[in-house]
């Protein structure tokens, strides 16, 4: 019997892993920005997939009283493209209420919201900060908001930061709510 991972892929490093959700192409050469946001399309496709089948209860439970939930880490990632595509990089101007308490609001599910109803705020998010992102010069460009002066490189690479670590978190929840497990 030949060995495997325990999602059943190949233990070879010359094997790609095999992935529910695709990942840039190791072997075409494009440009950085082109790069950046296949690996955010990736990470994205990720969260989406650790939200698929759950019920209501599964989508709000925590494995313990200070971490977060499934919706709720899906919530803040939306939150979170909005914050650094939208507001620090595009300086779009907009209510900042989500934006107290150290962003704690944006890990909340409302009451009365579905897994569609995550789903469905997350892609609208997702779908408004590539609109921004389709529209850029370049990954130079730098940011039009004066509360943090950086850049577009900057940015990406901090949301691929932030999306990339919650999504160990999902991992981890997710097994513990049913043992999927995967990416």
């Amino acid at each position: 019997m030949a060995a495997s991972n325990a999602d059943g892929s190949d233990p070879s490093p010359a094997v790609p892993p095999s992935l529910h959700v695709p990942r840039p192409d190791e072997a075409k050469l494009v440009d950085e920005l082109t790069m950046l946001r296949g690996w955010l399309e990736h990470l994205r496709g990720g969260a989406i997939y650790k939200l698929e089948g759950l019920d209501d209860e599964q989508l709000r439970w925590r494995p313990t009283a200070t971490s977060n939930s499934l919706g709720g880490i899906v919530m803040h990632l939306g939150y979170a493209e909005r914050l650094w595509i939208r507001l620090v990089f595009a300086g779009e101007s907009m209510d900042r209420a989500w934006t107290s308490d150290r962003y704690a609001l944006t890990f909340l599910v409302p009451d009365e919201w579905s897994v569609d109803d995550v789903l469905a705020f997350y892609r609208a998010e997702t779908g408004m900060a590539d609109a921004v992102l389709d529209g850029v010069a370049g990954i130079e460009e730098p940011s039009r908001a004066a509360m943090r002066p950086t850049n577009l490189r900057w940015v990406l690479t901090h949301l691929l930061e932030e999306v990339a670590r919650h999504l160990g978190h999902m991992d981890i929840t997710r097994e513990l709510v049913d043992g999927k497990i995967g990416r």
